[in-house]
């Protein structure tokens, strides 16, 4: 098993204790540092470790370096990309505030995407005998799963309002356990995520940040992408474990300014990709006709349509052919 880990940081000390704290796990691993930075502001020593910064960025996507959006953590896309290039098995993502919770993080992720994500196929009608009809040995659905959301205790990821809402309410957050039901959305965060080489297509955080006009929403929009596209190709997302602890608790007011702009977006964007009708059989063909087929005008959808193809194009045909619907996937075998 060879995994990446890819992190996108600003805080020399924020980084330097989160490798110290994650040693033990990631010692036989790939881990990716994205430096929100022009230039690379600290070093980090380490064999295993790629430091990359804004010039790596810009030297190796040349014209199309914009696409990878700065001073935001969408900028781990990038780190996405290069971890895909390492031919790794898995690609993990956490914030440079997650510590660990718990023995074999990188195991359970691992576990999570190497087994079937069952889940009902049939429900029945009434309680008690099944109705005439009902299938007496096969009822569930086994799709193999692209993607293991993990959760996190400590300070949860709440929007702004939520989180003054919160500061009376006092309510807990507690994980849930489950295999995300298909033809449902779910907020996708990229605090604490495994995803398999295959999805990583669809797997690009959108334009946020410094010169978009909307921010901290490129985990969730991208979300509501590939668990669309998930859904019509058959595959499988879990949320749950492994819990990471989530220590920093970033300012309300910072995050209203960022957020404000983007809440009315989400009230209906994924209406707009709900109502889509996807008709390729591949990752990347599926991401490409929804950036093509959504219903969404003006000049940062036509700017993020485009970079949402620019994205895929980064992944030659050849390579995703192997996730057609119906092909076995590289995490069809026994855990190492």
């Amino acid at each position: 098993m060879r995994v990446a880990i890819v992190v996108p940081t600003i805080r020399e000390n924020s980084i330097i204790d989160f490798l110290r704290v994650w040693e033990n796990d990631f010692s036989e691993h790939v881990v990716i540092i994205v430096e929100d930075n022009p230039e690379r502001t600290f070093q980090i020593a380490g064999k295993n470790i790629r430091h990359l910064c804004w010039r790596d960025i810009d030297a190796d996507l040349g014209h199309h370096s914009w696409i990878i959006p700065r001073r935001t953590d969408c900028i781990r896309s990038y780190g996405y990309l290069k971890a895909y290039q390492e031919g790794v098995d898995m690609i993990l993502t956490l914030d440079d505030d997650c510590y660990p919770q718990g023995d074999d993080f990188v195991g359970q992720h691992y576990r999570k995407l190497s087994s079937k994500a069952t889940q009902p196929a049939w429900v029945s009608t009434g309680r008690g005998p099944f109705p005439r009809g009902m299938p007496y040995l096969l009822q569930n659905r086994d799709p193999e799963c692209l993607i293991s959301h993990g959760l996190w205790s400590g300070i949860p990821d709440l929007d702004a309002v939520t989180q003054l809402m919160n500061a009376r309410l006092n309510q807990t957050f507690d994980p849930v356990e489950q295999v995300i039901p298909r033809g449902t959305f779910f907020p996708m965060c990229g605090m604490n995520l495994a995803f398999k080489p295959s999805v990583a297509p669809a797997m690009y955080f959108l334009l946020m940040g410094r010169d978009w006009p909307y921010d901290r929403f490129g985990d969730i929009w991208c979300g509501i992408f590939v668990k669309k596209i998930c859904d019509h190709l058959g595959f499988a997302i879990r949320s749950g474990q492994p819990v990471v602890e989530h220590k920093r608790a970033s300012s309300v007011w910072a995050n209203l300014r960022k957020e404000s702009s983007a809440y009315e977006v989400n009230e209906t964007l994924w209406q707009a990709v709900d109502s889509l009708v996807l008709t390729k059989g591949s990752i990347r063909g599926c991401y490409q006709e929804l950036a093509e087929k959504l219903p969404l005008t003006g000049e940062y959808w036509q700017r993020l349509k485009t970079a949402m193809n620019i994205w895929a194009d980064f992944f030659s045909e050849s390579e995703v052919e192997r996730i057609e619907v119906g092909d076995p996937l590289v995490f069809n075998r026994e855990v190492e």
